[in-house]
């Protein structure tokens, strides 16, 4: 494979400024950088079984289906407190 060498070429800089250059943060709400993981896997298992149960039409077993909406909107509200309580719901409202 013929490259060009200028295309290969680093600006003339020490290695560690190369190395050690960050980046600005994303414009993100601070609630998205820090998020509980637990609470994202605990509402993504809630989610896909609320959704494997509401698709089984055959054999749907309504009580196992009413346990896994309850969990589902406690799972939400587990997820929504969290969000709440690193100021997400006060952001660009002035509270």
């Amino acid at each position: 494979m013929n490259i060009p060498t200028l295309a290969c070429e680093l600006p003339e800089a020490a290695p560690e400024e190369l190395v050690e250059q960050p980046f600005p943060m994303p414009n993100l709400p601070r609630a998205c950088i820090g998020l509980e993981a637990s609470l994202a896997r605990r509402l993504a298992e809630a989610k896909a079984r609320l959704d494997r149960l509401e698709h089984e039409v055959d054999s749907r077993d309504l009580s196992a289906l009413a346990t896994a909406r309850v969990e589902f909107a406690l799972a939400s509200r587990a997820m929504a407190d969290e969000l709440i309580a690193m100021g997400l719901h006060a952001l660009d409202k002035g509270d």
